[in-house]
Order: C-alpha cells, then sequence, then structure tokens
C-alpha cells in the first residue's frame, strides 16, 4: 500500500505528539483510530478506506517511534501481523524494497478507552474552513509563540452578515492578542467560548490538504471539526477551556 496513506492517517491522530497510544481497527480493510489526549480534552477518530491489512484489532503504544519507521520506508509498503499461536497479534512487520522491519505491539488493555461524545443535536454556529482561515489560524499562534487559548464567538455585523470572530491570546487584558473573522452560520449566534489554541493549531496542520472541512460549535462548550480528504476522514472533538 502507498506509504503517504499511513503517514496521513498517523498525523492526523498524532498531532505532532499530542496523541501518542492508539487501538487501530481494520474491518474488511476499512482502518479506524478512535484516541483521546492524555488531558481529555480533544477526542477524535480517524478514518480509511483501502488499508491493506488483515482484520485485527491491535495497539500502538509509541505512535512517534511507529511514525520514524514508516517515514524511512519506500514509496509502496507491505503490513502483515505476526501472531501467537492462541492467534493473538504480536507484532506488525512492514517491508518495502529495502527495509524490513518489525514493530512490537501493545497490549490492548493498555491503550486507553476513548469515551462516545454525547453530540448537541444542532450546533449553534458553523464555519466552512478554507486554506486561507487555517493558515491565518497558524501564522497567528506562531507569531504570538507559547499561547494557551483562542477564543471563538459569532455574532451580527451590519453589512457583513454573521460572522464568527476568533481571538488567539490568552484571556487576561493584558496578553497580546491577534483577532479575525470569518463568514459563519449561526442562527442566534455565539457566546465568547475558549479553546486549546495548541491542539487547534496540530489538527489544522494535520489537515491543511483537506478538501472538505467545517467547524461546529456549540454554546454548550464543545467544538466538533470535520475533515475530508481523497483516502482519509477525521474528526476531533475539543472541549472549552475552563474559565478559572
Amino acid at each position: 500500500m502507498n506509504k503517504n496513506t499511513i503517514v496521513s492517517v498517523l498525523d492526523k491522530y498524532y498531532l505532532n505528539g499530542i496523541v501518542e497510544s492508539v487501538k487501530w481497527s481494520v474491518d474488511n480493510k476499512n482502518i479506524t483510530i478512535d484516541f483521546i489526549s492524555p488531558f481529555k480534552n480533544l477526542v477524535g477518530k480517524v478514518t480509511s478506506p483501502n488499508f491493506d491489512l488483515e482484520n485485527c484489532e491491535i495497539g500502538i503504544y509509541n505512535t512517534s517511534q511507529f511514525s520514524k519507521l514508516i517515514k524511512i520506508m519506500d514509496t509502496t509498503i507491505v503490513l502483515n501481523l505476526n501472531k501467537s499461536e492462541r492467534g493473538t497479534p504480536l507484532e506488525l512487520t512492514i517491508a518495502d524494497n529495502q527495509y524490513d522491519l518489525n514493530y512490537y505491539l501493545s497490549d490492548l488493555n493498555l491503550i486507553e478507552t476513548v469515551p462516545v461524545i454525547n453530540e448537541p443535536d444542532i450546533y449553534d454556529s458553523e464555519v466552512h474552513v478554507t486554506k486561507e482561515f487555517i493558515s491565518k489560524f497558524i501564522n497567528a499562534k506562531k507569531a504570538l509563540g507559547d499561547i494557551k487559548q483562542f477564543s471563538i464567538k459569532a455574532e451580527y455585523t451590519e453589512g457583513e452578515g454573521m460572522e464568527c470572530i476568533i481571538v488567539l491570546g490568552d484571556g487576561a487584558g493584558y496578553a497580546n492578542k491577534i483577532k479575525f473573522k470569518t463568514p459563519c452560520e449561526a442562527l442566534f449566534g455565539l457566546s465568547e467560548l475558549p479553546f486549546p489554541a495548541d491542539i487547534m493549531t496540530e489538527v489544522l496542520k494535520a489537515n491543511e490538504d483537506a478538501s472538505e472541512a467545517l467547524i461546529q460549535i456549540s454554546n454548550e462548550g464543545l467544538m466538533k471539526l470535520t475533515f475530508k480528504e481523497e483516502e482519509v476522514e477525521s474528526i476531533y472533538y475539543l472541549v472549552r477551556l475552563s474559565d478559572n
């Protein structure tokens, strides 16, 4: 199978080190990976068809190491499982025209269970994400450095219609901030809500090439981000930051 598909799947949940340990579920060459961040402020799912591996549930405990192994391989690679006599997957073998690699799998009991998100029936605001939006957010975060949060709200502006206002920067009045606006859909507006800036940045970086991207926000404090590419789809749920 194509190495780039595996790299894309890994990048979309690993998020530059935010999530390390996950369970892969493969069924009829469709892979599903549910994941949760250590601080439980991010839950997500990555799926991809045409994933050339037999039906299995396997644990990847150290994605950073696994990703390094994949990235030294050639364009086309072959994945296989080595199992115990009882059929338990023990290691994943990775081969191309240069290397034969072995990655030892984790006990699934060591992988944290990912909860089911109780979504609202209707989200209060929607933003159709463009490459310009992604670029603005990433560049603003880079310029501000080690900020912990961004906020988002939706309100009606005369002559412009409904807009989402994104403010990057910590909540204190004296903190440096960058603000930009983007069109959005919101029937009754959206209260200002703070979310983790680092996670949002890594999610946007991992999905810069998405052909479709949508952000949905609930006044209850939940943000859902959905991205679609040719071979990979990803969904993320961000939980609002505490006001404390």
